[in-house]
């Protein structure tokens, strides 16, 4: 547990800084807390799906079924994340060939 906060501890602010990065520095503080808000209530879904997948299980059997279907959700869920990212616009990405020289 120690780890996984060190590691959230630096990954936080890093994420924060790098999703308002090109923004401009009147807009920085409303950028920061879009990303945070959007960052929550992504948390907040993740865990409320996941307890509705896995709801009360009466045995071993439906126990184990539950958090195999929870972790499709997830691998699905992080399929989906990884391809809208890809198809995210990437400022200043594009570039242009250079000029020919005559």
């Amino acid at each position: 547990m120690v780890v996984t906060g060190i590691g959230v501890g630096l990954a936080l602010p890093t994420l924060v800084g790098a999703a308002a990065a090109a923004l401009p520095p009147t807009r920085f503080a409303t950028g920061s807390a879009v990303t945070s808000m959007a960052r929550q209530t992504g948390s907040v879904l993740g865990v409320a799906l996941m307890v509705t997948l896995l709801g009360a299980p009466d045995g071993p059997g439906e126990a184990l079924d539950a958090f195999r279907h929870g972790w499709w959700a997830a691998a699905a869920t992080a399929v989906l994340a990884a391809v809208t990212a890809l198809t995210l616009h990437r400022p200043g990405a594009t570039t242009t060939a250079p000029a020919a020289r005559p």
